[in-house]
């Protein structure tokens, strides 16, 4: 029997799933021609090592989706354990910041032109390098073309909330 004739899980099981996996989270920001946009996202992954690049998705409805491939640039920040409201801000969850999520943290530019979070753990400068579809979601890769790192202890995301480390 093959895979394609298998039902797929229901959408509540695998969500409780993955709610069982924790993950660093980011907010990926751009600015260009198109205007100025960021999301957060828990699913930032390194791609490749020659060339450097990264990998994330987001939800096709997003707002700043179109600003984002529109610029072809962007950074993504990961962000340390004391931004928390960066994330909460980026991801539309505080009112009075959805209209200028930039007001969540201090930003600088860099060589892309793409704004970078002051006091992220790492900002990742990238060029939009391909795009692809898949169900809901965009999944989009880029090249990193200039790294910003400092040391710090990450954000994390599980069980549907933001968490800090703690030591073993």
């Amino acid at each position: 029997m093959s895979a394609a004739s298998h039902d797929v899980v229901a959408v509540e099981d695998f969500r409780d799933a993955m709610r069982t996996t924790a993950s660093g989270v980011a907010v990926v920001t751009t600015d260009g021609e198109a205007g100025r946009a960021g999301v957060t996202v828990s699913s930032l992954c390194s791609l490749s090592m020659e060339p450097p690049s990264v990998v994330f998705s987001v939800h096709r409805d997003n707002g700043g989706l179109e600003k984002l491939l529109a610029n072809g640039v962007f950074v993504a920040n990961v962000l340390s354990d004391v931004q928390e409201r960066v994330a909460s801000s980026f991801a539309g969850l505080i009112p009075e910041l959805r209209d200028n999520r930039f007001l969540a943290g201090e930003w600088s530019d860099m060589l892309t032109g793409a704004p970078a979070l002051d006091g992220a753990l790492c900002n990742f400068d990238c060029r939009v390098a391909s795009v692809f579809d898949f169900g809901s979601h965009r999944i989009i890769t880029g090249e990193v073309l200039n790294v910003r790192k400092q040391t710090a202890q990450p954000l994390i995301f599980f069980d549907r909330m933001f968490r800090r480390l703690a030591a073993a």
